[in-house]
């Protein structure tokens, strides 16, 4: 590897056919290379014209080549000036070829064109008395933010495979997938997305870019820095600006669309789906459809019943017992055969593959209970009990405001539902449900918002008072709280049938909240501060079922059926991130909830959170005054007693002259504790680095990044150097300066 700086006339098309060494001279008063990690590789120097090195002068263009240690380096800037001897100077600074290279290698989205145009619509819709397209009853619940992951090599591929310039790449380290599209350069390409990955790049060679992951980046070197106070060519820096040890993480975003069907004046029939995985609501909308009385044993003996059979997957087929091997497997929630079912059920519930209509075939078996009894198998048998039509009994779906006079009309932040601005002061800053203020919604009458069964009238410790949970036929629980001094402001009975609008008790407080759960009473008030998708904001709910038709029931109707379909979104996930060491040692940090739309594994979210979260602060060292060689990735031990510090911190940045033009000069380094910078004078380069370091909430980040932090006096071992050299630095040992001498 030769030290000397070449000057050529080769560029990026065109082999060179003459190179010019530069003046030795030149290049130890000027000679400066600065690289930075994932960022910035480059060289700059100033020739200065001379007879003996007037042909490497005269060879200086931008774009040209210039050749350092076995790298190409593609001239930038060219400044022409003078010296103090009146000698013509070029003031020269170059960039790796391969930053040229990845900068010219671009992926460019398709541009239409009337040969090849965007295509939309081309669907066609049956007028005639076929299915009309609209959503059948039930609920369906989908993953809204599921993105198609990639390995890292497969995305390198798409600019790599092929190029012009024939560079190629090398993965160094074990990397995630993640979901990121290939647009536009390469070098954008790597310095915006090898964060999600968890990389950093460095050529490798002058056709070779290294992709690296921390570990692999990392060059041991049993090497331990004690800073004293008085170095003043050395500069700390501690930063716990950003630092946070305590955090909830909310993952896997899912949307729910519930639909019903309507009659006359927004009415709808009961649960045909199950609620979280629960067949509860379902059996019973099942057994009051028929006119069957349940008992909670009846409940249980059902869902055990579900339970053996199917597990609850209500289009299972079986194909592997006796009946499949005859022609006729069992089927559904409960394996009825097709022919057996087809004798028990009752129309218009004839699908085999819904779990509502087995569950209605199945009471319609005599003694059914004694029937589906017991941990074995059954056999239905004996005469149904009806084949006649069910008449489904429509109920009111519709939804109201509890103050009918005022309306939705205003909210401050702290009476929303969840976590806004002016809750700050309830634990977690969650709000479970609506507020509906004396000032801002009048009224004594609290009405209700929605239709259902009178099911609890109590006292709720904790501020909640006398409370009144009201259940609609899905399953669904309106409850109104903290409105009534005394159990006789409230004017319903458990057991009673309550429409929309009705008045339910009178407010004598200063505000009514309203929450809406399906999660059983008393319960859902345990999750009363947390966000975990026990709680529905009733805000939203009131103005969809509204918006939705569901209205107050209102006379001229036809008589036609229709559809309605409610939407809600929530996590599924919801994780709460705590470091207790971080918490020990800096106190208790509380962050702003995290939300990762497109993580649905428990275990990626936690990871994602431990490489994301700032629980230690960043601790960047600048030595600015080095002599001698370093290289990127370096590790060395930095131990601060006044900080009480002991952190391992990796070399990240190296700017200044080389050793063979200049043996005494000196360079700057620039350690990090998480393998990035974070310094906020004189490296303005490292700025994108710093983003990538600390990342963001958005996106999928699973790559460690960093070294923790360790308690001075515990646990510290070190190896025969480390110990030699600590004791160099105290009073027995004598001092050692930054060129390794002892004086």
């Amino acid at each position: 590897m030769t030290e000397f700086v070449w000057l050529t006339n080769g560029i990026s098309n065109k082999k060179a056919t003459e190179a010019r060494k530069a003046d030795w001279q030149d290049m130890h008063t000027s000679f400066k290379a600065n690289f930075q990690l994932s960022s910035a590789y480059e060289i700059s120097f100033t020739l200065t014209y001379t007879e003996q090195y007037k042909d490497a002068f005269n060879l200086v263009k931008e774009k040209r080549y210039v050749n350092y240690r076995g790298h190409d380096y593609l001239i930038q800037q060219v400044e022409a000036k003078h010296d103090e001897n009146g000698l013509a100077t070029l003031q020269v600074t170059a960039t790796h070829r391969l930053i040229d290279a990845m900068k010219d290698i671009v992926l460019y989205s398709t541009i239409p064109t009337e040969g090849n145009p965007e295509v939309s619509g081309g669907g066609s819709s049956d007028s005639g008395d076929g299915d009309s397209g609209d959503p059948q009853p039930g609920i369906v619940t989908k993953q809204t933010a599921v993105q198609q992951t990639y390995p890292l090599n497969e995305r390198l591929d798409h600019f790599f495979n092929p190029n012009e310039w024939g560079i190629t790449y090398k993965l160094h380290g074990n990397f995630p997938q993640a979901a990121v599209d290939c647009t536009g350069s390469l070098y954008e390409w790597l310095n915006s997305n090898l964060k999600l990955f968890g990389a950093y790049w460095k050529p490798d060679s002058d056709m070779v870019v290294g992709i690296y992951d921390l570990e692999s980046l990392k060059k041991p070197t049993n090497k331990v820095f004690r800073y004293l106070h008085d170095m003043s060519n050395v500069d700390i820096q501690s930063d716990a600006t950003n630092l946070i040890n305590d955090v909830w993480v909310y993952g896997g975003k899912m949307e729910k669309d519930i639909t019903s069907v309507l009659g006359p004046g927004g009415q709808t029939n009961g649960a045909t789906e199950p609620q979280n995985g629960d067949w509860t609501p379902v059996i019973q909308n099942a057994a009051s459809l028929i006119g069957e009385k349940l008992s909670d044993a009846d409940i249980a003996n059902i869902k055990n019943r579900i339970r053996i059979e199917s597990n609850g997957n209500e289009t299972i087929q079986n194909n592997w017992d006796s009946n499949a091997q005859a022609g006729h497997p069992s089927i559904g929630l409960v394996q009825f055969i097709q022919s057996t079912f087809d004798y028990y059920c009752r129309p218009p519930y004839t699908d085999i593959r819904k779990g509502l209509d087995q569950l209605i075939a199945m009471m319609n078996i005599p003694n059914w209970r004694q029937q589906i009894a017991g941990s074995g198998g059954w056999s239905p048998h004996g005469a149904p009990i009806s084949k006649a039509t069910i008449t489904v009994n429509q109920v009111d779906n519709s939804w109201g405001w509890p103050f009918p006079n005022v309306g939705e009309g205003h909210f401050l932040g702290g009476q929303l539902f969840g976590v806004n601005p002016g809750g700050e002061f309830r634990r977690n800053g969650f709000h479970d449900g609506l507020d509906f203020g004396s000032i801002d919604h009048p009224g004594n009458e609290v009405h209700a918002i929605h239709s259902g069964e009178v099911k609890t009238i109590s006292w709720g410790n904790g501020g909640i008072g006398f409370y009144v949970v009201i259940q609609d036929t899905s399953g669904l629980n309106v409850e109104y709280q903290e409105a009534f001094s005394n159990q006789s402001n409230i004017t319903v009975r458990v057991g009673q049938q309550v429409k929309t609008g009705d008045v339910i008790g009178y407010r004598t407080t200063n505000h009514l909240h309203v929450g809406i759960t399906k999660h059983n009473f008393p319960e859902a008030f345990s999750h009363a501060f947390s966000n975990d998708g026990t709680w529905i904001d009733p805000l939203n709910t009131i103005k969809t079922g509204i918006a939705n038709g569901g209205s107050a029931p209102t006379s001229g109707s036809d008589g036609e059926s229709t559809t309605s379909t409610t939407s809600e979104t929530y996590y599924s996930l919801v994780y709460h991130f705590e470091n207790q060491e971080s918490i020990d040692k800096y106190g208790r940090r509380k962050g702003a909830p995290i939300t990762v739309d497109s993580i649905y594994d428990l275990d990626a979210l936690k990871k994602y959170a431990e490489n994301t979260v700032q629980y230690n602060p960043d601790t960047t060292l600048t030595i600015s005054d080095f002599t001698g060689e370093a290289e990127l990735g370096e590790v060395i031990r930095l131990i601060v007693p006044e900080r009480n510090l002991n952190t391992d911190v990796t070399l990240v940045g190296v700017s200044g002259n080389s050793d063979y033009f200049d043996p005494n000069g000196v360079k700057e380094l620039t350690f990090n504790n998480t393998g990035l910078a974070m310094k906020d004078v004189n490296v303005a380069i490292m700025k994108d680095l710093h983003d990538i370091n600390t990342g963001t909430p958005q996106l999928n980040y699973y790559g460690a990044t960093g070294g923790r932090e360790e308690d001075h006096w515990a646990n510290i071992k070190f190896n025969d150097k480390q110990m030699d050299y600590l004791k160099s630095v105290t009073k027995a040992g004598g001092e050692i300066k930054k060129d390794g001498n002892k004086h």
